[in-house]
């Protein structure tokens, strides 16, 4: 049984050779050192599960797409929080400021991480707090990057207005424009967050985090900091999400 894997495993590690995409049987063969017949008889045992397809016309193979739908599963099966938070922890030295993480659930978000400021005076918001996605930093940037047809949704859920709606689907544009957003005392009084997105390996957006300060702390330049870092440890943790 454990040769048997070990040899599948060559011929996947074969096709899945990216300069070369088709193989013939006898490609194959060579490639591995492996006989034909046994060749043949494991290629098709991949072809049986969709970890291998064959080309009727050319009698070639290639790496078939079931390989494509457990990637997605394992993919969507990462955790967050356990990528961002070493991210998260190095950001909060950075900026010696209190980092959030946020990720989206319908209509609002939840608090899923927090790393502490190392500064005596601090922000602190409790982890699991529930928040509209239309308040905050963090929550604009995702909801920024929804499908058009979830903003309308949620908007027509947390904003009554219309003329309302129309405006902060401006400001939303703005803000995936930018990749960033700011808010100033939208939820907690006297404080400044800077929210970025995080994305997935399909571009979809997973969470944001968010940097948030007490407003008479801040300055041009340290809000440029801010917004900068931000921006730098989101692409890090979608980069390393997609496996880059």
């Amino acid at each position: 049984m454990i040769q048997s894997i070990n040899r599948a495993m060559q011929i996947i590690e074969v096709l899945s050779d990216p300069k070369k995409e088709n193989w013939l049987i006898t490609e194959l063969a060579e490639e591995t050192g492996l006989p034909i017949s046994t060749v043949y008889r494991l290629i098709q045992s991949l072809m049986q599960h969709g970890l291998a397809t064959q080309i009727k016309d050319t009698k070639q193979y290639k790496l078939g797409y079931k390989w494509i739908e457990l990637g997605l599963k394992m993919f969507e099966k990462v955790d967050v929080r356990v990528v961002a938070k070493p991210f998260l922890e190095k950001l909060a030295l950075d900026v010696e400021e209190t980092v959030y993480l946020n990720l989206p659930n319908d209509t609002n978000s939840i608090t899923i991480d927090r790393i502490e400021s190392p500064r005596n005076v601090k922000i602190i918001d409790r982890i699991g707090e529930i928040i509209p996605l239309h308040i905050g930093g963090a929550n604009k940037t995702i909801l920024a990057n929804l499908p058009p047809s979830e903003i309308e949704r949620i908007l027509g859920q947390l904003i009554p207005t219309e003329h309302k709606r129309e405006a902060f689907k401006n400001e939303l544009h703005d803000v995936k424009r930018k990749g960033y957003a700011v808010s100033y005392g939208e939820r907690t009084k006297g404080t400044i967050a800077v929210g970025a997105p995080i994305f997935n390996f399909d571009d979809r957006v997973l969470g944001a985090i968010s940097i948030e300060v007490l407003s008479y702390d801040i300055t041009d330049d340290r809000l440029a900091f801010f917004i900068e870092k931000a921006y730098e440890v989101t692409h890090q943790i979608s980069s390393r999400l997609r496996g880059e």
